[in-house]
């Protein structure tokens, strides 16, 4: 049987130091958000991102954006 897969979107950013604060954000504005590897298809960044579930990407997106954290890429990814 297969396990059930999943759909996340993945915020990459430039720094260790801008993911550190977009986590930060995230968590104040009460949004779940995991830090995980950054996956290839955000390029060349700093090697970590953030993972939030799709239906809170939005969100996600508006908190980075208002606390000056905004991501240089996102993408759309699915996890097993």
């Amino acid at each position: 049987m297969r396990p059930e897969s999943r759909r996340f979107t993945v915020f990459g950013f430039g720094s260790v130091h801008d993911t550190l604060a977009a986590e930060d954000a995230l968590r104040v504005a009460g949004v779940p958000a995991v830090t995980i590897p950054s996956p290839r298809e955000l390029g060349e960044l700093c090697g970590i991102a953030i993972r939030v579930v799709p239906d809170r990407a939005a969100e996600a997106a508006d908190a980075l954006e208002t606390a000056g954290a905004p991501p240089r890429a996102s993408v759309e990814v699915v996890d097993l």
